[in-house]
């Protein structure tokens, strides 16, 4: 499967890497639109820049090697995970992937109208299967997926109540959220995000904060019958991609765990279930975590890519994806450190 990124920020540039990785996969290369340092440091991974056209030798006289056109890499690739700006997305669409009849994988960022389906790997991986666009759901959302499609699996859920403190802005960025203020959503995007993958009742409010490191996520789950903290425990541990800490107290700690293992940009990519803040009263169970915002639906894309094309099932493809990010080490790792 030939595949390209259209955007190299964030998201794209941890997209491509694991890309490059996966052996189902060529990567023709990434588009760039500016020649900063984000340019350069593809080409010394070696991976292909491709540019617009008018754009060339702009890129060549800062010092960019440029291997074509954004044009030639999107006739060259099979599929294209669009991981532009917010909001781009639905133009590359209608100006250049539909036009060229391209497949092709859009981030949670955008409008859930913009594919046929919107993705979660753990939750509806076989419906993806020959979709034209597929949309990888957002940060936040991809977490409530992983934690919240093992629960449906098992216990009957009467309601879902979601608390959401959202970082202000990623580490790269110079422009966010206020320095002395919290900003709110009373009714936050999420719990329809959710329910455009699993159905089920759900509210949700978000609370952005002027910090950077992740996302923390508290939920509120009703049952007919509630599982304890314990029946939990045994739910999630054997889910790859969702991590069981016991003693962290703050983001930063997680964080510099992460630094401290030599993860790569200190990524996860996993969602932290934080076990001494989960409380079972009667027929509730109360839960945080931690959602790793520049990670987390690095995995979905690539899973999104095979699941579209059908070449693998799901829990194939995910352990290819697992393997290559190296989720079994980072999952036991942190659960040591944090046990």
């Amino acid at each position: 499967m030939k595949i390209c990124v259209n955007g190299y920020g964030t998201i794209g540039k941890r997209v491509a890497d694991v890309l490059a990785q996966n052996p189902n996969m060529k990567l023709v290369g990434v588009s760039k639109y500016t020649p900063d340092q984000d340019a350069r440091i593809a080409n010394m991974k070696g991976i292909n820049v491709f540019v617009p056209a008018e754009s060339v030798g702009s890129f060549k006289s800062k010092g960019v090697e440029v291997f074509g056109t954004v044009d030639e890499m999107i006739n060259e690739a099979d599929v294209v995970i669009d991981a532009s700006s917010d909001g781009k997305g639905v133009q590359n669409k209608n100006s250049i992937y539909a036009p060229k009849n391209k497949t092709a994988i859009f981030q949670g960022g955008e409008d859930e109208s913009i594919a046929d389906i919107s993705f979660n790997a753990r939750s509806n991986f076989d419906a993806a299967k020959g979709r034209k666009y597929v949309r990888v759901v957002s940060c936040n959302t991809t977490a409530y997926c992983r934690l919240l499609k093992p629960l449906t699996e098992n216990y009957a859920i009467k309601n879902i109540d979601a608390f959401l403190i959202r970082r202000g802005a990623d580490p790269s960025d110079s422009k966010g959220s206020a320095l002395n203020s919290v900003e709110w959503k009373s009714k936050s995007h999420h719990a329809h995000d959710v329910n455009t993958v699993i159905n089920v009742p759900m509210n949700s409010v978000a609370f952005k904060v002027p910090h950077t490191i992740a996302h923390i996520n508290s939920m509120r789950v009703e049952f007919d019958q509630a599982p304890g903290k314990d029946a939990l425990y045994d739910l999630y541990k054997n889910e790859s991609r969702v991590a069981l800490l016991n003693s962290a107290t703050t983001s930063s700690q997680i964080m510099e765990a992460a630094r401290d293992i030599g993860l790569n940009r200190y990524d996860t990519y996993a969602v932290s279930l934080l076990m001494n803040t989960v409380q079972a009263n009667g027929n509730s169970v109360f839960m945080s975590f931690y959602v790793p915002q520049e990670s987390i639906v690095v995995p979905e894309n690539a899973d999104a890519a095979v699941a579209q094309a059908g070449i693998m099932g799901r829990e194939e493809s995910m352990k290819t994806t697992d393997k290559i990010l190296g989720m079994e080490r980072i999952k036991r790792e942190l659960e040591s450190i944090f046990a």
